[in-house]
Formats: C-alpha cells, structure tokens, sequence
C-alpha cells in the first residue's frame, strides 16, 4: 500500500500554523502541526541522494546562483583576507540532526542546503555530512527554489531549519516565475520565524538584510525571461561581492599593475 502523502500547509496561511510560528515559549513543532508523526515528516524531507550519486543536472540559472554564493561566501568567511567572522562554506552538503517526538524519542533528520555557513567551525576538505548534533545546527542556510520542490522549501524545510536552531534562512527563486517573492529572508529561532524587511540599497536595488552575515542580498536581472540572478551587497565597501569572472578580472589587472610598478623601478635603478 502506498505511503500517504505528507499534508503541506500553505505558507504563512492557517491559523494553527501562524500560531506556530508566532509561539515565544514551546518549541518548533511543524510535524504537529500537519497532523504527521515526525519519522514520517523527516523522511519526507530526505529525498536528496546520499553524497556520491549521480543527481539530475540543475538548469543553469540555480547552479549560477549556487555556485555564485559558495564562491563569494568562500572568499568572505573561509579565507583570513575575506575580512569576515571565519566558518565553515559548504555547497549541497547534507547536514544531519535528531528532533524528539511527542514523547521525547529523537528521530533521525538529513536536510542538503544549496549553501551552508557555520562560523567558529573550521574548514574540513574532508567532511562528507555536517553533523548538528555534534558541531551544532548551520548558522545560515541558502535554498534555491526549484519549479518542483518551492513548497515544501517554503513551508517544510524552513520550519524544520528553525526547529534543529538554524539562525537565517534565505529564499531566492532563480526563474522569477513561481508564485512567491523572488527573494525572501527569515531570523530563525527554535520557536519563531521571523520574515526580515526589506531595504533599499543605493543602485536602487530592493534588497534583504542578513544581521548575521552583515550583508544585503538582492536580485540582478538581466531582463531575459526565465533567469534572474541573486547578488550579496557589502554595506561596509558599497559593492556587490565579485563573481568568480569578476574575482578572475580582478586578479589579472591586479597583477598587470605590479607589473607596470616592477618595470618602473627597475627603470629607476639603472
């Protein structure tokens, strides 16, 4: 007999569920809140293949907007120059958890963010999962959405992320076509989610401040249907974070003008 499908709240919609999310004492519970036992709701939520199977290939404008916040995330807050609080930058990495059920048994949970920070924790080449139990839940964790998994990222996963102490949650829908805000960010805390404001930065840009990463996240669209990309604003220095093209730009006429500066010194000894 066929597994009973895992019912799914519409977002910030329902009374139960808003009470929920707006509860200051007990903990997250959005399994209860759906009517499902725990074991069921966290298996519903791992259908991400373990590491090393093969996946489907993602459409280019999700991988660009992954691949663009791990590298600009990677040079922030994994590298001494990035000038940021030092952490751990995974890409699609499965971070695993327990949550206890109604009568305190914890059940196991796996969960793969598009894009994971986790300050105060060193970088590991090595490491195939994050485990929250031992290293603690993610400090900041990017879902891209997705024509077919937009729902229970912005219902199920976002609510579980708070549940196992994720601290911020961004959203970013790369198509610009599915019926949500193209950019949406949450404060996280195990008994509340909270919808961050929006900002209007000076290139006119409207944008979502993260308070933890100190950064601004917005959308850059090229007006080509169908793809819209995410871009993360450094407040401190007044610009965008470089894409890796723009870091490789960088570099090469970084490099062109201590070349110039060598010759002319050597021009001036002789």
């Amino acid at each position: 007999m066929a597994e009973p499908a895992l019912p799914r709240a519409e977002p910030h919609r329902g009374t139960r569920r808003k009470q929920a999310l707006a509860s200051g004492g007990k903990p997250l519970a959005p399994w209860r809140c759906a009517g499902v036992p725990l074991p069921e709701w966290l298996a519903s939520l791992e259908d991400d293949p373990p590491p090393g199977e093969d996946t489907v290939p993602m459409i280019e404008p999700h991988a660009e907007a992954m691949c663009y916040t791990r590298d600009a995330f990677v040079h922030r807050f994994r590298e001494p120059s990035g000038g940021a609080q030092q952490g751990e930058v995974c890409f699609d990495l499965p971070v695993t958890f327990h949550l206890q059920d109604e009568h305190g048994v914890p059940c196991p949970g796996r969960l793969s963010p598009d894009v994971l920070v986790a300050f105060c924790i060193e970088h590991d080449p090595a490491r195939r999962e994050f485990d929250a139990d031992q290293l603690g839940a993610p400090d900041f964790v990017l879902e891209v959405l997705s024509k077919t998994t937009w729902q229970r990222d912005v219902d199920a996963k976002l609510a579980t992320y708070a549940a196992i102490g994720v601290r911020e949650c961004f959203l970013f829908d790369p198509t610009g076509q599915l019926p949500v805000p193209g950019l949406q960010g949450y404060a996280l805390t195990k008994t509340r989610i909270r919808r961050l404001p929006s900002t209007r930065l000076g290139n006119g840009a409207l944008g979502v401040r993260s308070p933890l990463l100190r950064l601004v996240a917005y959308v850059e669209s090229d007006g080509a249907p169908g793809a819209q990309a995410i871009r993360w604003h450094d407040p401190a220095r007044n610009a965008a974070l470089p894409t890796y093209m723009e870091s490789r730009a960088e570099l090469t006429e970084a490099k062109r003008r201590i070349a110039e500066l060598e010759a002319r010194v050597a021009n001036l000894k002789r």
